[in-house]
């Protein structure tokens, strides 16, 4: 008898394990073999923060607005240890916790891909709470900077300090005149 019911316990578990553990790896999506993620800072009191486009092949590619201002190919070394922390599934599954409802905070958003090119935007407004997803943003963030970057982050500086857009002031205007021609 003791037998049996060990085996009944046995299934029992396997079954809910199933039912709840390996259900969720079935909503997974596949993620792109070619963008390992975007990120997407927000800061309402600067004009505009540099976000990243990490491709696999290690190129980084620095976005205004969502659009390419600069590309640059990053070392194996910085691709390393990138890949140490970062996963998609890690990204997928992260509880990013809550977002605050305060009006001058920062946004942060890990943008996931899938196979077919959908986004898939973890993160939020001022987010409180969670699994450390501001500093899992952070730390990714930083790993990224460099003096490449920076020069982008320097003149989005200079030109919130005199009240203009960076985006406005040359982006737009590159635009435009891509168009014209």
């Amino acid at each position: 008898m003791k037998k049996s019911a060990v085996i009944l316990c046995l299934i029992f578990t396997t079954v809910l394990f199933c039912m709840t553990g390996c259900g969720k790896d079935k909503d997974m999506p596949e993620f792109s073999d070619e963008i390992m993620f975007t990120l997407y800072k927000s800061q309402p009191w600067i004009y505009e923060t540099p976000n990243f486009t990490l491709k696999t092949d290690g190129t980084l590619i620095v976005l205004s607005k969502n659009t390419e201002i600069g590309r640059e190919q990053i070392s194996e070394e910085k691709m390393e240890a990138v890949r140490k922390i970062f996963t998609p599934e890690k990204v997928y599954k992260m509880d990013v916790g809550k977002e605050n409802e305060r009006t001058d905070g920062t946004s942060r958003y890990i943008r996931l891909y899938d196979k077919d090119g959908n986004e898939i935007s973890i993160g939020g407004y001022e987010l409180e709470g969670g699994d450390g997803f501001n500093s899992y943003f952070n730390d990714l963030y930083t790993l990224l900077e460099d003096d490449y970057t920076n020069e982008f982050t320097d003149e989005m500086l200079k030109c919130s300090s005199e009240g203009k857009s960076y985006w406005e002031t040359y982006v737009r205007e590159k635009i435009q005149a891509d168009e014209a021609s």
